[in-house]
């Protein structure tokens, strides 16, 4: 593993649209070196690459493409505690399995959603938990929180819902907005805080800018 990327933060902040732009980053390269070399390939959908030679994988958790990942997003669209526990649970599994799978296996991992997830944990928990998880499970210098208030979460989350006509899911609410980002600045410490009310794209240069300013 040469580079293992995360990018975390809750409900709103545009992990899943950060991570993409970071996967296509490598994808590009991906499309430059393919130039000069005819057996590297690149495909448009995939979550899969090769940038000079190097394994690349994306992959926003929890996946649709296991048993953990579906059974995380099914109780996720379910109300109350029990469904909570059941969520984060399933997503866990996820992790393992992702980390299991594509960890030794890829030489750049990409990963929407990880350990800020014990934000979603009761408050007495989250410390404890995130560093039982950071002990045992894979950190790196390229872990990125993207932070922003509650409120302009919450409007993303409506506007969003509203475009794809999803349904809201458990934690996607003001209330529970507010308690996840007081409990995430517990245990976001040493990770890289980016400003996610920006705009889209001066988000994605100030990350783009971090991973490649020493490029390796």
């Amino acid at each position: 593993m040469k580079k293992f990327i995360v990018i975390d933060g809750y409900d709103g902040s545009g992990k899943d649209t950060q991570s993409q732009f970071v996967f296509n980053m490598y994808k590009n390269k991906v499309l430059e070196n393919n130039e000069t070399n005819e057996n590297n390939e690149s495909t448009e959908n995939s979550k899969t690459n090769a940038y000079n030679g190097e394994k690349v994988v994306f992959r926003s958790n929890p996946e649709t493409d296991n048993y953990f990942g579906l059974k995380s997003h099914e109780a996720l669209l379910k109300k109350g505690k029990g469904s909570k526990i059941i969520a984060t649970i399933f997503f866990a599994l996820d992790i393992f399995r992702s980390l299991i799978l594509y960890y030794y296996k890829s030489d750049i991992l990409i990963f929407s959603r990880y350990l800020l997830t014990c934000a979603y944990f009761p408050k007495i928990m989250v410390k404890p938990v995130y560093i039982f998880f950071s002990f045992i499970l894979p950190t790196s210098d390229y872990m990125f929180y993207l932070d922003l208030s509650p409120e302009i979460a919450m409007e993303r989350i409506n506007a969003r819902n509203k475009i794809k006509n999803q349904k809201f899911q458990t934690f996607e609410n003001l209330e529970s907005l507010k308690k996840t980002r007081n409990k995430a600045r517990i245990i976001s410490s040493n990770w890289i805080k980016i400003d996610a009310s920006q705009d889209k794209n001066e988000i994605k240069e100030e990350i783009e800018n971090i991973l490649f300013k020493n490029n390796d």
